[in-house]
């Protein structure tokens, strides 16, 4: 984890019972003027006060940006109606979880108000998930769309799964090709087909997995139906895992209808599945608009296929 870390401004919210000044003195108590500024301006919009009568439901964390990173946001964009409410809510998580923050390398994950369909396609019409970490020395940070964000920075909702495998900060460009050139037998490439799915877990081996396993790959070039096999058993289909949700006796099958397994020791978290070689998880909880991905290490090479267990998991 490369980067200094700074402390992440949050301000734990009590039940505002509709009260709209409630929540703008809390933010404007901690010195955070053009965030109140923009949070007030909901209550003159429909979308607006959808995110606002949500406030009223329980206990809320938020992760308020500073003035200064608010102000450097482009005016077009805070400005819109729709784009205003979006980035707000997605600030804004759920429940008091400041002190139930795990420490770095593990990670919290807590679902914000963001729901708004054509930003979250995840299963279910659950609203989209922040995640974040606390450093030794008990600083706050983000994981968003590769990079790690704190106070002085704005939030912005995670995009669709192609765009976040083709971030170099994953290296998964050879990946992004593999998906791309493999088709499903109706001849829609794999790479659609993810992108297209609603609530989606796929483990993403990176260049370095890819490269290592490429004769073995090279050997599936004439079996089309095993390379599609590959692929699948790196897929959970449908379903939305995030790290919290794994434990070494989690039932998870794959989009190929293959048991994952899964490994926590001192030397970090791997998975298997079926009969295949085990990776490591060397990134968790890489958020999209309609799931997560985990990058791996190394491709995990079962050629098997049980689509009456797959079509029932």
């Amino acid at each position: 984890m490369a980067g200094k870390l700074e402390n992440v401004k949050l301000a734990h919210l009590p039940t505002i019972k509709g009260n709209l000044t409630g929540l703008l003195q809390a933010l404007n108590s901690t010195g955070l003027d053009q965030f109140a500024n923009a949070t007030a301006s909901l209550n003159g919009t429909t979308m607006g006060r959808q995110v606002l009568a949500q406030l009223s439901e329980g206990n809320k964390t938020i992760f308020a940006p500073s003035d200064q990173a608010w102000l450097s946001v482009n005016p077009a964009f805070t400005s819109n109606e729709t784009s205003l409410a979006d980035i707000i809510s997605y600030h804004i998580v759920s429940g008091n979880l400041v002190n139930e923050t795990q420490t770095y390398p593990n990670e919290t994950i807590g679902h914000t108000l963001l729901d708004d369909p054509n930003l979250v396609m995840l299963e279910g019409d659950q609203s989209q998930v922040l995640v974040w970490s606390k450093a030794d020395n008990g600083s706050l940070f983000v994981m968003n769309n590769g990079a790690i964000l704190a106070i002085n920075s704005v939030l912005v909702p995670p995009p669709n799964i192609s765009a976040v495998l083709n971030n170099p900060s994953y290296n998964t460009s050879l990946l992004v090709a593999l998906l791309q050139s493999t088709t499903l037998p109706n001849g829609t490439s794999f790479l659609d087909k993810i992108s297209s799915a609603r609530g989606i877990t796929l483990f993403a081996p990176n260049n370095a997995g890819v490269q290592a396993a490429q004769s073995s790959l090279s050997g599936l070039s004439k079996n089309a139906t095993a390379l599609r096999n590959v692929i699948s058993n790196h897929v959970i289909n449908g379903t939305t895992i995030y790290s919290d949700e794994i434990s070494s006796s989690s039932p998870v099958i794959s989009a190929g209808g293959q048991d994952y397994a899964f490994c926590f020791n001192s030397t970090g978290f791997f998975v298997s599945v079926g009969g295949s070689n085990q990776v490591q998880i060397v990134e968790p909880n890489v958020l999209t608009s309609n799931g997560v991905v985990y990058i791996v290490n190394g491709v995990m090479f079962d050629t098997n296929s049980n689509p009456g267990v797959a079509s029932s998991a």
